[in-house]
């Protein structure tokens, strides 16, 4: 594959663009940032599925976009304008913030017919995960 190394600035500024949410892009389409960097759009494409480069966005996706400051953040923002009477978005936000957390529906039980699909360890795993969602 046609990578060049990960300290190349075109795949440095391929990758922040990537971790920028989609409406802050410049330019706004991939398409025009393979312009930019001087490389075919195809390019862009095969650097998305060589491991070196996703092992890379990745870091620097959990670095910005995923990092656990900013989740929490996030979730602080999203309660507050959900517990917020006079805030039109309430309802939205409500509904995210529950989406985010899991709970705003019941979870779709496992089928006799499933279960009979799962390995031992698999099975132990959802009792695992079962337990501590009672346990909270």
């Amino acid at each position: 594959m046609d990578i060049p190394k990960l300290e190349d600035w075109r795949v440095k500024r391929f990758i922040d663009w990537l971790c920028t949410l989609p409406g802050d892009r410049v330019p706004e389409k991939q398409r025009e940032l393979a312009e930019v960097l001087g490389v075919a759009p195809n390019l862009l494409i095969q650097w998305k599925n060589d491991p070196d480069f996703l092992a890379a966005w990745e870091h620097k996706y959990r670095k910005t976009i995923g990092s656990v400051q900013r989740q929490q953040a996030i979730m602080e923002a999203l309660f507050e304008t959900a517990t917020d009477r006079t805030d039109p978005r309430q309802v939205t936000a409500a509904k995210t913030y529950f989406d985010a957390l899991g709970i705003s529906k019941p979870q779709r039980p496992q089928t006799e017919r499933d279960a009979k699909r799962l390995t031992d360890a698999q099975l132990m795993e959802i009792i695992g995960e079962r337990m501590t969602q009672e346990q909270k």
